[in-house]
């Protein structure tokens, strides 16, 4: 009786043991970036959100980065996070047109007379009105949220500033890209000269261009505040950043830690972005304009008026475009319009006023 008694408590203490021991477990995920650790998206915002989950997990959770693209190429995290060579990934979704047609142009038809206050919020209005459609972009994969940029690309230039829809016409205007972006700038009478994000910099300094289409963080990060003096406020759109997670590596965490990714990529992900994202963007208007000199200029109410009516052609392009690729083009739209009028303001209504010069 005492051996079958000793033997049912070492058995006990054996249980409670391993239990003790998986509950203790800890989980290294690897993390495909592809930007380096210097950048100011990974130090503002993508490693705080990594802290955070490391911090809610106490620990159990690792996040291991692999920075500038060591994973795979740029256009690759999705696939390189589907098949397993990394856990998560983050990038953007403009890596060629059609490649991911749900999200890579969709907000570039952002009315150009607007200043998008919240871009994230439109695209998870999108994102839930057409779940099916978009997670056609990250099949294989758990989108754990998507990021975008705020205010909008717009309009800068060396030398002449743009104040009328007139002074855009010929202007050689340097896009990255293509899509309805390219598409609006030769709609509004710009030479468009296409050139790659590092190429931007060498290409104005040498006047292969007058000017490109910019964001104010641009002008800090590569220095094209040095060359850019004038920005105009016309929206030409924005880019939509996503973290995907593999599945298999999700589904091998016990609840209480899946509970922690699903927390900290919620709320706590969609405040933190939109604070990075809002935060930089002034942040850099500021600088650019104290340190380099630069000057914000607007339209008229009536050219920005023309300028709205005349991206509808783009717009439509797009529409036709979301239809062959099995989507609903005119839907699409029309939500999208929708959530424009709640997550937008025109720049002449904008905060972005006070830095104007009057």
């Amino acid at each position: 009786m005492k051996k079958a008694t000793l033997i049912l408590l070492t058995v006990l203490c054996l249980s409670l043991g391993l239990a003790e021991i998986s509950k203790a477990q800890e989980y290294v995920l690897t993390l495909n970036l592809m930007i380096a650790p210097i950048h100011n998206r990974w130090k503002s915002a993508i490693k705080p959100w990594v802290d955070e989950i490391e911090k809610r997990s106490n620990g159990r959770i690792k996040i291991e980065p692999y920075f500038a693209e060591a994973l795979s190429k740029q256009a690759d995290v999705i696939d390189s996070v589907r098949t397993g060579v990394a856990d998560l990934g983050e990038s953007h979704f403009s890596v060629g047109i059609g490649r991911f047609p749900f999200h890579e142009q969709l907000l570039n038809n952002v009315l150009p007379s607007n200043c998008l206050t919240d871009p994230a919020a439109i695209m998870r209005g999108m994102q839930a009105a057409f779940p099916e459609q978009a997670g056609r972009d990250y099949a294989g994969t758990k989108l754990l949220f998507t990021e975008a940029l705020s205010l909008g690309m717009v309009i800068g230039t060396r030398d002449k500033p743009v104040t009328s829809l007139a002074d855009l016409q010929g202007l050689k205007l340097g896009i990255t890209g293509g899509g309805v972006r390219l598409e609006r700038a030769q709609a509004l009478g710009a030479s468009v000269v296409g050139v790659t994000s590092p190429d931007l910099y060498m290409s104005l300094e040498k006047g292969v261009m007058d000017g490109a289409v910019v964001d104010f963080e641009l002008m800090i990060s590569r220095r094209l505040g040095d060359l850019i003096k004038h920005i105009t406020l016309v929206n030409m759109g924005s880019t939509v950043f996503y973290c995907v997670m593999n599945p298999d590596a999700y589904n091998r965490l016990p609840d209480e830690l899946k509970k922690v990714i699903d927390d900290v990529s919620g709320e706590f992900a969609q405040k933190l972005f939109t604070g990075f994202w809002d935060g930089m963007e002034f942040t850099s208007l500021e600088k650019w304009q104290k340190e380099m000199g630069g000057q914000l200029h607007v339209l008229s109410a009536e050219d920005y008026a023309k300028v709205d009516a005349i991206a509808a052609k783009p717009t439509s392009d797009w529409v036709t475009f979301m239809n062959s690729k099995g989507l609903p083009g005119e839907a699409m739209l029309q939500k999208f319009r929708e959530l424009e009028k709640q997550h937008t303001v025109p720049w002449l209504d904008s905060k972005l006023m006070n830095y104007v010069k009057k």
